[in-house]
């Protein structure tokens, strides 16, 4: 028999998980006032569990598509050792102002290089097989050619972390009328057919795709 998930599921899930620390609790206080947007980050669960497999993977040159105000950012240089590197790409210049206060409060912001500008420009300049973890969570019509870098620039048997796919459920109802729950239907079945890859989705959230490259 099934499990229904529901308010009552995700609280009992969110007890019994590590809570994150004092700073990024009062990162989603500050999005939230000044964007009306702390929904956009990924949450205390989704970032645990992004946390973690940055550590069991043993990731120490991870990038990130989307920073939004810093809080992914900082969940994954919390995880990576003390040489570790993130690169996270952001074009909007009011949320990349908060994203680099708190990376200057906490102790792993000398981790993080933000790159204000388009995420393609960015990727475009990474050496292929370079990098050892990608976090996509950004445009969503972008989702295909975001994937296509990521594998062009993750070494072999590293993982790709992707949020948001099943964008508020709304790629389950058919037809699918909304554009962006579209392209996260067509990214879906891009990555669902990619032999040079290995993946599993999860109902953690909005949806998470990982992904490991071959």
């Amino acid at each position: 028999m099934g499990i229904e998930f529901g308010a009552v599921t995700e609280k009992y899930i969110d007890d019994h998980t590590d809570d994150v620390s004092p700073l990024l609790r009062e990162l989603v206080e500050e999005t939230e006032e000044v964007t009306g947007l702390s929904r956009w980050s990924i949450g205390k669960v989704e970032g645990k569990l992004l946390q973690l497999l940055v550590k069991i993977s043993g990731a120490r040159n991870a990038i990130e598509i989307g920073t939004f105000t810093g809080y992914s950012a900082l969940i994954i240089a919390e995880a990576l050792p003390v040489d570790g590197r993130l690169i996270t790409c952001e074009a909007n210049e009011k949320h990349a102002e908060i994203a680099l206060r708190y990376f200057k409060k906490s102790p792993h912001g000398g981790k993080i290089r933000l790159e204000l500008k388009p995420a393609m420009e960015t990727l475009k300049g990474i050496a292929d097989s370079s990098v050892d973890f990608v976090f996509i969570d950004a445009d969503k019509p972008s989702y295909g050619r975001y994937f296509d870098e990521a594998m062009r620039i993750l070494q072999t048997g590293c993982l790709i972390f992707v949020d948001n796919v099943f964008w508020r459920n709304k790629i389950f109802k058919q037809p699918i009328t909304n554009a962006n729950a579209r392209a996260i239907a067509a990214f879906n079945e891009k990555v669902k057919n990619d032999d040079r890859a290995e993946k599993v989705m999860l109902s953690v959230r909005d949806g998470v795709y990982l992904i490991r490259k071959k």
